[in-house]
């Protein structure tokens, strides 16, 4: 499972960092900077468990970088929990050799799906936390069947895969797909992606690229309990072979995930001028603690133009 651990959402979050600034100030509660600490880390079921950075935001005349922004001297754990809160393990993490980059003490571990992760920041092992955030790490499931391996661009057919039914407590699954482009030197970009290219631009931007949230509300579960979901087109950047990852998200990924795309100008039923703020999900800070789960297959996006 370890091919899960790169996904656009991490992309998107690296390249939007800045807007922890900008976050961390709200024009309509005070009037100058306020430092918060910044945290990022994604736990996807079955894979080791992620490392954890942690910064601070930056006053606005001040260039984002993580290596100035950096926190080190931290003592970060995390505690894995039962749906009834029972403490089931504290995992220990050591700073590593970049600072402000925290890893597992214990690199055998594993994420485990169905359960809760709290990470807990303290400023010395004695302490109270300064930081904290919890996630439901979505329910395992499988894949079951797909309607084919090799489908023709924006043709009549997508690619269609059916799996069990993740598990979120008290809510719908929501889903992103991510694909991976296995072939980018022989392979084309699709032409909307191309569409976005300057000349002095580097295609590999668009190695991974994602769609949007997908509720499973919008599709209906299958006599078997399963469920049946199209890959959108939006999610194919290269022609060629691509890996296919569906995965289920929680509820701190798709609360982050939807309030970006409204601040980048997606669909919103806000007033002209409102803009709603980026939910975090974190106590005595701001950033994302998230988890996913996710299966994967590998189709080949075949290019109508070609010859």
């Amino acid at each position: 499972m370890k091919s899960l651990n790169s996904i656009l959402i991490r992309t998107v979050f690296l390249s939007m960092v800045v807007l922890f600034a900008f976050a961390a100030c709200d024009p309509y509660t005070q009037d100058g900077f306020e430092e918060q600490m910044v945290v990022e880390a994604f736990l996807t079921a079955g894979d080791p468990l992620p490392s954890v950075k942690l910064s601070k935001t930056l006053p606005f005349d001040q260039e984002y970088t993580f290596e100035a922004a950096a926190l080190s001297g931290l003592d970060v754990r995390l505690i894995r929990t039962t749906n009834s809160g029972a403490t089931e393990a504290v995992l220990e993490y050591v700073e590593s050799d970049q600072r402000g980059v925290y890893v597992a003490a214990d690199e055998s571990r594993t994420v485990t799906p169905g359960l809760v992760y709290r990470l807990e920041v303290r400023e010395d092992p004695m302490s109270s936390p300064v930081l904290t955030s919890e996630t439901f790490v979505p329910g395992d499931f499988d894949l079951i069947s797909t309607n084919g391996n090799s489908f023709i661009y924006q043709g009549p057919d997508q690619f269609e895969p059916t799996f069990t039914i993740s598990f979120y407590p008290g809510r719908q699954n929501y889903y992103v797909a991510s694909t991976l482009a296995l072939d980018p030197d022989n392979f084309p970009l699709t032409p909307f992606y191309a569409g976005f290219l300057d000349e002095d631009d580097d295609p590999d931007q668009f190695l991974r690229v994602s769609s949007g949230i997908i509720n499973e509300g919008n599709y209906e579960i299958n006599e078997d309990n399963t469920i049946t979901i199209k890959l959108p087109w939006i999610a194919i950047a290269y022609y060629g072979p691509n890996e296919v990852s569906f995965y289920a998200i929680d509820t701190n990924l798709y609360d982050y995930i939807r309030s970006l795309s409204i601040q980048l100008g997606g669909p919103s039923t806000l007033s002209p001028g409102q803009i709603e703020n980026i939910l975090w999900n974190v106590e005595g800070g701001i950033g994302i603690f998230g988890s996913r789960t996710g299966i994967i297959s590998e189709i080949e996006v075949v290019n109508p133009f070609a010859p």
